[in-house]
Parts: structure tokens; sequence; C-alpha cells
């Protein structure tokens, strides 16, 4: 799948009432393979990609757009690690 900032750039404005995010990274099986099946720390670092998500994030709050974000293992390694950073970059989550 293409990178969801630039299909939310191209796309936001038909975004209205509520919509979800799903964060699952694009290589299952490297990813998997590089963990050893252990979730629990930082396997590929996507601060980058998460300062933009974020700043989508609070673009559809702003919009009154109600978020639901899921974030899978597979994104960087840990979604809990994952849902920490965000949580932090978030002043409302």
């Amino acid at each position: 799948m293409p990178p969801i900032i630039g299909i939310y750039k191209k796309y936001k404005e038909y975004i209205k009432g509520q919509t979800i995010i799903r964060l699952h990274g694009p290589d299952r099986n490297g990813i998997a393979k590089m963990s050893g099946e252990n979730w629990n720390k930082i396997y590929i670092n996507r601060d980058e990609e998460i300062e933009g998500i974020v700043e989508m994030i609070k673009d559809l709050q702003n919009r009154n757009v109600e978020v639901y974000l899921n974030i899978n293992n597979h994104y960087e390694g840990c979604a809990p690690l994952t849902i920490e950073k965000i949580k932090k970059l978030l002043p409302n989550a």
C-alpha cells in the first residue's frame, strides 16, 4: 500500500464523521524474522513517519472527525511502544 500521509492529503476532504487508521508495516515477514517473534522492542524506527501521522490525526480532530488508530506489532516491532510514542505527541490521547 502507498504511504498513508500521501493518501490522506489526496482524499482528506472526503473523510467526515469518523475514520480508522491502521498501521501495519510493509514487510510482515521481514519484521517477524527480525523480531524472532519477540514483540517487546522497536526493530524499525518510524519516528519521522509517526510525526506526520500525528499531524494528520490532529488535523482530523480539528475537523471533528473521530479517529480510531489500530497499530500492529509489524509496524515497528512492538505496538504498545508505538502507542506510547504517539500518545506523547498527541496532547489529548
